[in-house]
């Protein structure tokens, strides 16, 4: 059990509507649940941190980069863990928290990580401006995506696996091919960094949010626009579809939380509680909670039931 003072002494003047606060250090990457919702993984300038969802607790930390952890992905099954850091992504046995192995074919930062459905391949996209595709089993390069003119922030797979989605610096998303590689459409529109992108649960639709202040809807298989759901005039960091579709969390430089309904375009709820910009979001599997990552130094799971 966790006897950490320091950790104990975070879970006092909580925010409405918080369960519990995290951070031992300063939140580089993306937050993550694992697929049963147990785990919570963090990226952290001195590793990557994995917590008891339920309780908040400690389990471990995967530590042994040689810079800090800027994304992290759970296989399918549940039980790897990926993690990219400067040049190298980095597999861990999320049970035990000690490496598996570690692939090296990037040239910067890897900045985003996603697996696909199936499990068979990972994608990472890097600061260097690649997609590359990982052979899970036979741990080697299936592919190589070239397109973007700058780094990659964010990827994704569509729910059926078909095809990736990449947003990048560039002020672009562009659709992929998985089975190929070949690049489907470009998602032109953004007057800004592109810093997260998502699909919705039955994949008919593309959620983008921008450092323009936007949060876009796009048709997932024409490239077309929808609508622009949002204008927040600040940086948006992360943007993440609620399991049954109904709702869009999206974290941005002001601190807050927001919480809005992709139908109307209605802010639903707004969870006020970090003092820096909110850098990722991520829904638990089941929707009953939202975590929450800050430049703050801390992540913030809230209870939505």
């Amino acid at each position: 059990m966790n006897t950490d003072n320091g950790q104990d002494t975070q879970q006092t003047d909580l925010p409405d509507g918080a369960k519990y606060r995290l951070g031992k250090s300063s939140i580089t990457g993306n937050v993550v649940f694992s697929p049963d919702g147990s785990q919570l993984s963090v990226c952290g300038d001195i590793g990557t941190w994995i917590y008891d969802a339920k309780s908040g607790e400690e389990i471990s930390l995967l530590a042994g980069h040689r810079e800090y952890a800027w994304s992290v992905a759970y296989s399918p099954d549940g039980d790897t863990v990926a993690t990219g850091t400067y040049e190298e992504l980095w597999l861990w046995d999320s049970s035990t928290g000690l490496p598996r192995t570690t692939l090296k074919e990037h040239t910067d930062h890897i900045r985003s990580l996603a697996y696909s459905p199936d499990g068979s391949t990972i994608a990472s996209g890097g600061a260097d401006n690649l997609i590359i595709l990982w052979d899970v089993e036979a741990e080697s390069v299936k592919s190589t995506l070239k397109g973007h003119a700058g780094s990659v922030r964010s990827i994704t797979y569509s729910p059926d696996g078909s095809t990736i989605a990449t947003a990048s610096s560039d002020e672009s998303v562009i659709l992929w091919q998985a089975g190929t590689g070949k690049s489907k459409v470009t998602l032109n529109g953004h007057t800004h960094v592109v810093n997260a992108v998502a699909y919705s649960p039955e994949g008919e639709t593309i959620v983008t949010g921008s450092s323009d202040g936007t949060v876009r809807l796009w048709d997932a298989f024409t490239g077309q626009r929808k609508s622009t759901l949002a204008d927040y005039k600040f940086y948006l960091w992360s943007v993440s579809y609620s399991p049954d579709g109904s709702t869009i969390a999206v974290g941005g430089r002001d601190g807050a939380v927001r919480l809005i309904d992709p139908s109307t375009g209605e802010l639903k709820s707004e969870l006020k509680g970090h003092i820096g910009s909110v850098r990722s979001v991520a829904f638990s599997p089941d929707g009953s909670s939202l975590a929450s990552g800050s430049e703050d130094h801390s992540v913030l799971l809230w209870n939505l039931s």
